[in-house]
């Protein structure tokens, strides 16, 4: 899953409720309302994560 910062502590806490293990992409908020330039460094650190994750 990819959640902004903001939104980790309720995705761990969702997680933690129903058993399960979070496997979650941070990128910095906000998402939405972003220029390209600012868009295209949140797609690029989703991608370096997706990437670390499935290398292991």
């Amino acid at each position: 899953m990819v959640a902004t910062e903001t939104f980790k502590p309720l995705v761990l806490a969702q997680a933690k409720a129903r058993k399960v293990e979070a496997r979650l992409i941070v990128v910095k908020h906000p998402v939405g309302g972003l220029n390209a330039e600012e868009l295209r460094e949140r797609i690029d650190a989703a991608t370096k994560g997706l990437t670390e994750a499935t290398s292991k």
